[in-house]
Parts: structure tokens; C-alpha cells; sequence
């Protein structure tokens, strides 16, 4: 059953968050079946600036939806197995038996590029294309050719704008009381809102429930300044990332090759804590 946003409290919001993937399921397969129009990513949903890491503004213009299709928990498991991290593990093993209705219902897959073994990974469970993001016009060159679409600028800058709204939305909520976890979830989760404008519409009533009195009462903690915890692949283990008590974090994206804080268990790169499903 779906949520009420407009009357709900910010934890009943933050609690059914996670269900937005599940009703993303429906939405994908129907646009798959109408539109054949869904293009899977794989990637940390947000950068250190809080802006997408892969254009998906450009994504949008193409008349394109972009749908996380990272694995997120180890239910699968008994259903496959594939040798690497918990997170790419989930996610091949859904691909394979095709019980993710967002894997299902992507016609291609976009990778951010940050770990070659997610590319390889891909490469050897899938026909489908696999697409490296490097640049924007490479991206438009692959989607127009998979999917027989027409570019369009108008729709582009309009995109553009709506992600810099969500960025703003998002910035305004790292600097609340909000628990690094909880920011987190509802960053990663406001994702699988597919349209840009209830996505804007969701993180503003967030935000509006944190501007109130009452809202402040949520949390014992007053304002400080957030401590940066870098994270391999932050996507794929939100859930299980829990902050010290008295801190506060958000999960940054760790460049190939530099040390991480926390990583999935499996990961190629070092970390100084390992996080499994």
C-alpha cells in the first residue's frame, strides 16, 4: 500500500523508503512493455557534490528513464552464486535468473566505471549492451543507436534544471539533523521515483517536515558539521552502514584505488571495515 507523503511524519517517510524500489518494480515493467524505454545503471547515486556521477539528464532527453539496478540484499543467494563482492554477487544472481523486474526490464546497462570487476562482471552474464560512461555524447551516440531515439535538447535543460533543483534538496538535507543512514536511504532510495517531478516533490515535502518546530524534535542531536566516510560502492550497502554514535557522515565515493573506510564484503579495493549482506 502506498504511502500518503503529504500527511505522513519524516519517519514514516524515511521507514517506507525502501518500498519505492519495490514499486519501481511495476512502474519498469510496464514501461518496458509500452515503451521498451528503461536503461539500467549501475553506479553510486550521488557524488561528493551531490550530482549525479553518469548524466542521467541526458538519459531523461533521450526520452529515457535510468533505473538503479545495483543488488541489495543476499535473498538471492540461494538461488546462484557468482564470485565477487556481496553487491555484484546480488546483482549478477538476479540478472541470471532474471528475478529483478529492473535488470528484466532494461534494454542496456550503463556503468559508472569506477570498478572493472563490475564491467566484467556484466560482460560475461549478459548479451545485452554494456555501455562504460566516459562522456555525455558518447552515451547519447550508444542510447540512440540501442534504443532508435531522437535527442532533444529542450528536454535536456529541462532535466539539467530538475537535477539541480534535487541536488539543492539533497545539500539541504545533509546540512539538517538528519542521521548520515537516514540521508543516505532517502538519497539513494528517491532514485526509483522515475519522474523527476514527484522526486522533486518527495525530497521537498522531506524538507519541509525538517523545517518545522516538530520536526526538530526528531532528533536529540543539534547541527554539526558532517564527518565524510569514503565508501566503495555506497549503493549497494546503505542499509548495513551505520554511524558511530555522535557522528555524523555521508557516503562519498571513493576514487579506483584509493583506500576506502568501508567497502562491501568481496570488494578488490582495500578498506579498513568490510560490510556483508
Amino acid at each position: 500500500m502506498e504511502l500518503d507523503f503529504k500527511h505522513a511524519s519524516l519517519q514514516e517517510i524515511i521507514d517506507y523508503a525502501p518500498d519505492l524500489r519495490r514499486e519501481a518494480y511495476v512502474d519498469a515493467t510496464l514501461r518496458m512493455q509500452a515503451d521498451d524505454n528503461i536503461v539500467g545503471v549501475f553506479g553510486s547515486a550521488y557524488s561528493e557534490a551531490q550530482s549525479p556521477v553518469i548524466d542521467e539528464a541526458l538519459i531523461y532527453s533521450c526520452g529515457l528513464v535510468p533505473v538503479p539496478i545495483v543488488g541489495v540484499d543476499a535473498f538471492i543467494f540461494k538461488h546462484g552464486d557468482y564470485p565477487a563482492c556481496d553487491a555484484i554477487k546480488s546483482t549478477m544472481v538476479y540478472l541470471t535468473t532474471q528475478k529483478c523486474p529492473l535488470l528484466y526490464s532494461s534494454k542496456m546497462y550503463v556503468l559508472d566505471g569506477c570498478c572493472p570487476a563490475v564491467e566484467t562482471a556484466f560482460r560475461q552474464c549478459t548479451q545485452k549492451t554494456v555501455h562504460i560512461y566516459n562522456d555525455a555524447e558518447t552515451l547519447k551516440t550508444v542510447l540512440q543507436q540501442v534504443y532508435g531515439c531522437e535527442y532533444s535538447a529542450t528536454r535536456y535543460q529541462e532535466s539539467k534544471s530538475a537535477f539541480l533543483i534535487l541536488s539543492g534538496l539533497l545539500q539541504q538535507l545533509e546540512q539538517s539533523t538528519l542521521s548520515g543512514n537516514d540521508f543516505g536511504v532517502l538519497a539513494f532510495y528517491s532514485r526509483f521515483i522515475f519522474e523527476l517531478e514527484e522526486r522533486i516533490a518527495f525530497l521537498a515535502r522531506v524538507c519541509e517536515l525538517f523545517s518545522s518546530a516538530a520536526t526538530w524534535e526528531h532528533s536529540s542531536h543539534s547541527p554539526e558539521k558532517r564527518e565524510p566516510v569514503s565508501i566503495h560502492c555506497p549503493d549497494g550497502i546503505i542499509q548495513k552502514i551505520k554511524p558511530a554514535a555522535g557522528n555524523y557522515f555521508k557516503p562519498v565515493r571513493v576514487k579506483p584505488g584509493n583506500f576506502a573506510d568501508i567497502a562491501c564484503a568481496g570488494c578488490i579495493y582495500p578498506a579498513a571495515e568490510y560490510v556483508g549482506y
